[in-house]
């Protein structure tokens, strides 16, 4: 009797996960078209957050649909941005594209496989980002990480470059045709909603 109300149990969790973590579906048509907003941050002071110096280099205004997402739990920007969040907006929002297009995530980077060629490389990559936001409260970092491939994100904050206390840094990527290493962009969210 108790494995029997332990199986239940067990099937009502499992349900529930499924049911919060499964992708979001728009269909045919882009449903984020324009491109982000980023201009020059004049005049903003440094974030300290953390053990961290946050210099702010442009403003960020975006709406994008999540493609990808991925937690990090042991290198260094795991304490400050545990999550690598891949966005796309115009043709890379648009359900039909996105069915020929596989994107994966691994050791803070993001890469696609065609299965059938829909659009351009290029297309791809600059209507694409990886980005690691930094959270300034708790409420911001939970609905991030309860974020699920296909939500429409608005995201306002600032690009950021990141100097820790023990010494290192990372850049953050400020333009849309970075790849690689240099390719992620580095954001603290002033303001952040799922549409």
């Amino acid at each position: 009797m108790v494995k029997h109300i332990f199986f239940i149990l067990l099937m009502i969790a499992g349900g529930y996960y499924f049911w919060n973590t499964r992708p979001v579906v728009h269909g045919p048509g882009e449903v984020t078209p324009n491109e982000p907003l980023q201009e020059q941050a004049y005049g903003v002071k440094k974030i300290d957050f953390k053990d961290l110096k946050l210099s702010p280099f442009a403003k960020i205004d975006l709406e994008a649909r999540v493609l990808s997402k991925k937690k990090y739990y042991e290198d260094r920007e795991a304490t400050f941005a545990p999550y690598d969040i891949v966005l796309g907006w115009g043709p890379m929002s648009d359900e039909r594209n996105l069915e020929q297009i596989l994107i994966k995530q691994s050791d803070r980077y993001y890469y696609w496989e065609m299965i059938q060629p829909s659009i351009g490389i290029q297309e791809i990559r600059t209507h694409t980002a990886n980005i690691r936001f930094i959270t300034p409260d708790k409420e911001i970092s939970d609905r991030l990480a309860n974020l699920r491939i296909g939500q429409v994100i608005q995201v306002k904050g600032y690009l950021v470059d990141v100097k820790s206390t023990q010494g290192w840094t990372i850049k953050s990527s400020s333009k849309r045709t970075d790849s690689g290493k240099e390719g992620t962009e580095i954001i603290w969210i002033n303001d952040f909603n799922i549409m």
